[in-house]
């Protein structure tokens, strides 16, 4: 059975997360092999997979300000956080987007000090920061568009790596990757991306979207 897994937000670790937004049912399987459900205020720790279910969003925010929405049916894994407010050499911000759509809003981790500190894997391509505003897609075989991994930045820039190769998308531009063996490619903003659509409680922030092929994808800053 699962078990509810919550504690207040002065308890939590520098380096952990904290759900701060859930409408639905989240839960989390951990390095230790517990698996539990996660409330408003519950920590995310390294290692983690959480997943959203049907109908479920969910919100976690980082110590450097970073923050994280999952759309429903999206499942990602907290590779690494490490965020040192005096060592900025140390910073290090690693996710995985195995399933499904999140959004995210960057903090300062890969803002100051190693700018390559924030990366988010997906299934073509690998993504770092280089500004606050942007979109990922993975789309999957018969949805109207070639299948892969698409990038839209709408503010700032973003270095889309692929085969070897990064691109640097700034602001207006999109780009493409359709395997992790092939480098990314510059291509006209496609107009029939999915679009990200959280509860109205989860506003607030800038939002960078990203979408995967099994399901919904979104990243967001």
């Amino acid at each position: 059975m699962l078990a509810l897994i919550s504690s207040p937000f002065a308890a939590h670790a520098a380096n952990n997360g904290v759900v701060s937004n859930l409408s639905g049912t989240l839960s989390v399987a951990r390095q230790d092999g517990s698996v539990g459900l996660l409330s408003e205020k519950s920590e995310v720790r390294q290692g983690d997979v959480i997943t959203t279910e049907r109908d479920s969003y969910a919100m976690v925010r980082f110590p450097d300000g970073a923050q994280v929405t999952l759309r429903p049916r999206t499942q990602v894994k907290l590779e690494q956080f490490n965020y040192d407010q005096g060592a900025p050499e140390k910073d290090g911000f690693i996710l995985g987007l195995l399933k499904g759509g999140m959004r995210a809003v960057t903090g300062l981790v890969g803002k100051r000090g190693n700018r390559d500190a924030f990366r988010l894997s997906t299934t073509t391509a690998t993504i770092g920061i280089r500004g606050t505003d942007f979109t990922a897609v993975d789309i999957p075989q018969g949805q109207g568009l070639a299948p892969g991994v698409y990038v839209r930045v709408a503010e700032g820039a973003v270095a889309f790596r692929s085969g070897g190769v990064d691109a640097l998308v700034g602001a207006g531009q999109a780009a493409f990757s359709s395997s992790l063996n092939l480098p990314p490619q510059i291509i006209p903003p496609p107009p029939s991306l999915p679009n990200f659509a959280p509860p109205r409680s989860f506003e607030g922030a800038k939002v960078l979207s990203v979408v995967n092929s099994k399901g919904d994808t979104t990243i967001c800053e």
